[in-house]
């Protein structure tokens, strides 16, 4: 199966704080279970980005000055579409740029990709429509759109499969959040790994449609399968 490239996530895992996987650390790039270190507080003109900015510093080691570096990196990194809405690297090399310069002091930072098959990807587009005149679009959709199929790389390892629910914002809950793994474990015959993701499956058609039927109770916006790789740090 062909896979298209999502973007890239510059993440800080916390272990899971609550359900039956309660102390488990998930390998998503889901912010309700970890930390992107691109976020709100990230861009100098988002509303309320000072809110919990002293918490920011003293998790992530930083000074005003740090933080205003990287609010000045990541303007201009928007303005220059290295980067998408909200926390979405456009590739590598900006990603990479972005832990090197501000992050490389921390010992547990990865750089996730995010990759959707291609029947994801229309179903992605076809839940998000192109924006009105003069307004911006997600992350994913920008990136997705483009239809940049997956390619082998030494740098990225494959790890397994989310499932992710995309907010209008470009932010997603994983599965996770819902504490439903042995659930869906049970239900699809599926199995999950020691990231806390999902193996190779058949057909993934079944669960994104059981997702995404809001009778079952999930986050009404549309879910996705996507494929999970690690990037290997430099």
């Amino acid at each position: 199966m062909q896979y298209f490239l999502a973007g890239y996530y510059v993440i800080s895992k916390n272990p899971l704080g609550f359900g039956s996987l309660n102390g488990t650390v998930i390998h998503t790039c889901s912010t309700c279970i970890n930390d992107s270190l691109l976020d709100h507080w990230s861009y100098s003109w988002t509303t309320d980005n000072n809110s919990y900015v002293n918490e920011i510093k003293e998790k992530y080691q930083m000074d005003d000055n740090g933080v205003n570096a990287i609010r000045e990196w990541t303007d201009k990194a928007l303005d220059d579409k290295k980067i998408g809405w909200i926390n979405l690297f456009k590739d590598l090399p900006a990603a990479q740029e972005y832990v090197g310069n501000f992050f490389s002091h921390l010992p547990d930072v990865h750089i996730f990709s995010v990759y959707f098959s291609e029947s994801e990807v229309e179903a992605l587009i076809q839940a998000f429509p192109p924006p009105v005149e003069n307004s911006a679009h997600i992350g994913l959709y920008e990136n997705l759109i483009k239809k940049i199929s997956e390619t082998e790389s030494g740098q990225e390892a494959f790890i397994g499969f989310d499932i992710i629910g995309v907010e209008l914002d470009g932010s997603f809950h994983s599965f996770h959040c819902h504490d439903i793994s042995v659930e869906l474990s049970d239900r699809f015959v599926l199995s999950l790994n020691n990231y806390g993701l999902f193996k190779e499956h058949t057909d993934w058609r079944p669960i994104a449609e059981y997702m995404n039927d809001q009778e079952n109770g999930f986050e009404p916006v549309p879910w996705f399968v996507c494929k999970i790789k690690i990037v290997e740090r430099l």
